[in-house]
């Protein structure tokens, strides 16, 4: 009783899945839907209307040679119009059908995928980015969307003709006895069930196993790709990576295997059985033919009938292990579209000030990501409208934490941030987002042209192109654009055959992408901001940066402290915690966290310089 709940519950489920797919096909592309449907009805239902027409022919043919009678042209003119019909229209569909699977599938791909991007751009925050097995489950529906949208479609159109013309055949059979189609039924669906039930166990597996996928793909990949080509060589990585490989594909192989194993020996002994009901059956209409009790068109019609039976029985089989897959990967995509944000936005929401007057506060601020990793614990202080902050601390400190919770990447785990006073959550998101111009030390690198890369930061600047000639110089990348033939409209990235720029170029690029903002912007944020230039440039920028902070409310986080001394105050955080506070001389003077680090690094520049 329990394995029948189970079973029940399983087909209703997935039937429900199987609506909402069909209702997807619709949405993405309805007049390919309704033209694939009408086609895939006319396949499904010609081989039934072949097959009766050509019982009549016979059983006509042989009725005039026996009776003697007059042989009637119009009525075998007639039967073999319909058959020729029939015939022409079973030839000529299919390259229509083909076009239109392929157009469908093309636009489900994309209907798809563009769901994906609209329900990943609608998470406000970055929780979900932190969380690896969210992460995973979209990086496995993104890898699968072009195949899976084609495997939907495809076991559609095998799937529904196929079973028309199994309807229409068991309904031909029923018409020579009514028990023929019952027993064919009979023998041939528990080899139907099992076979369903393992190929649903063998293909959960395959889920299952799908980290040994991913795993195997990475694998692979540090042998087979660029990236990686140097360190396997020079550590000799390669027999590693080979034998994880190894162990990933062993691991998902036994499991398959097992269940492959199973299958093949459940259904050869169901095959038998089939096998046997057929067999009765066609014994049994051979006798009836030869006492005279079926005509021969109806033995005709029996034998064929029977065939195609047998062959979509088979080729419906094949068509539900194509759809158990897909509606497995349907089940997971609907699934993350149900998905909700972790962090709500107020509606309706505050205006954000401007400008900003009382200031910034951050009042006993925690925070943790997913795994409870613990980035900042109990941080508290202001930060005055037109101030300029640094925070310093080493790597891991909770310094771009800080910056990702004024930017609402987060909220705190507890205690609030405030804007004059008003807690940030209350206040327009997008509106406050615009406030701020920001550059994270892991900037983006955009396969755009030089123009679209710095506009990203302003999208109104796009077509603008004094501003973005400003806002190059500004970062100190203008002098490199000028060098190329199309200046701005340069294409940048190996992916389509752009221009690749060096470490630092980028970084400038990032630079200038905020700097297109800062005139809109009531925050600038330089978060590591000169990591991959030399000193010269870094020089450069910090003094271009010092320029544009004046009026403006500016934060400065960084491990290198020979720019800090521009800040008005200083934050020192290790671990998670602030611990210092105060100008660059009062922090040396109080001989603590600050000084020792400044120390450190004084020193290292002063090797460095009698080195060289």
């Amino acid at each position: 009783m329990k394995k029948f709940k189970d079973t029940f519950h399983l087909v209703f489920s997935y039937s429900k899945i199987f609506y909402r797919s069909l209702l997807l096909l619709w949405t993405s592309a309805p007049r390919e839907t309704i033209f694939l449907t009408a086609a895939l009805l006319l396949q499904g239902v010609i081989p039934a209307v072949a097959i009766w027409i050509n019982k009549q022919v016979v059983d006509t043919v042989v009725a005039t040679l026996n009776s003697g009678r007059e042989f009637h042209i119009e009525t075998l003119a007639t039967l073999f119009t319909g058959w020729v019909s029939a015939i022409f229209i079973e030839t000529l569909l299919p390259p229509w059908v083909e076009a239109a699977y392929r157009n469908l599938g093309e636009k489900l791909s994309a209907h798809i995928n563009l769901q994906l991007m609209r329900k990943v751009d609608s998470f406000v925050d970055l929780i979900h980015f932190e969380d690896s097995r969210f992460y995973d489950e979209l990086q496995i529906i993104q890898e699968q969307t072009e195949r899976q949208s084609f495997n939907l479609i495809g076991g559609i159109a095998q799937a529904f003709p196929v079973f028309l013309t199994l309807i229409t055949m068991l309904i031909l059979l029923s018409g020579v006895s009514w028990w023929i189609p019952l027993l064919i039924l009979i023998t041939s669906l528990p080899q139907t069930y099992v076979s369903f039930k393992i190929q649903w166990d063998i293909w959960e597996t395959m889920y299952e196993k799908s980290p040994q996928d991913r795993r195997m793909q990475y694998y692979s990949s540090m042998i087979l790709t660029d990236t990686y080509a140097k360190e396997v060589r020079l550590f000799g990585l390669g027999s590693l990576f080979i034998q994880r490989y190894l162990e990933a594909f062993q691991d998902k192989y036994k499991a398959m295997q097992n269940l492959r194993g199973k299958q093949a020996f459940s259904l050869t002994g169901l095959s038998v059985l089939s096998a046997s009901g057929n067999a009765f059956a066609f014994f049994w209409i051979v006798l009836q033919a030869m006492s005279g009790k079926v005509t021969p068109g109806s033995v005709l019609l029996f034998i064929q009938s029977l065939a195609y039976t047998q062959q979509n029985l088979s080729q419906l089989m094949g068509s539900f292990y194509l759809l158990q897959e897909n509606l497995l990967y349907m089940e997971r995509f609907f699934n993350f579209l149900e998905t909700k944000s972790t962090m709500s936005v107020c509606i309706p929401s505050s205006p954000v000030p401007k400008p900003i007057k009382s200031g910034i506060t951050f009042e006993n601020v925690d925070f943790s990501y997913p795994d409870n990793r613990v980035a900042v614990t109990g941080i508290s202080f202001t930060i005055k409208p037109g101030e300029t902050v640094a925070l310093v601390g080493e790597n891991g400190a909770g310094k771009t934490t800080l910056v990702k919770l004024l930017a609402r990447f987060y909220d705190p785990t507890s205690g609030n941030i405030f804007i004059d006073g008003e807690n940030l959550k209350n206040l327009d998101l997008q509106a406050w987002r615009q406030q701020i111009a920001v550059v994270f030390q892991d900037f983006c690198r955009y396969s755009l042209t030089i123009g679209e890369n710095i506009a990203l930061g302003n999208l109104s600047a796009i077509n603008n192109l004094e501003q973005l000639k400003k806002a190059a110089e500004k970062s100190g990348i203008a002098q490199k654009v000028e060098l190329f033939p199309d200046k701005y409209l340069t294409q940048l990235g190996k992916q389509f055959d752009g221009t690749e720029l060096s470490g630092g170029e980028w970084q400038k690029l990032a630079l200038a992408r905020a700097f297109i903002r800062e005139e809109d912007a009531q925050i600038l944020i330089l978060d590591e901001p000169t990591a991959a230039l030399d000193p010269r440039s870094e020089y450069e920028i910090y003094r271009s940066f010092s320029k544009l902070v004046r009026g403006k409310t500016a934060i400065l986080v960084t491990h290198r402290l020979a720019s800090v001394r521009m800040a008005d105050r200083i934050l020192v955080l290790k671990a998670g915690k602030l611990i210092e506070v105060g100008t660059h001389y009062e922090l040396l003077h109080q001989g603590g966290e600050y000084a020792a680090l400044w120390s450190m690094q004084a020193q290292q520049y002063q090797d460095t310089t009698m080195q060289s």
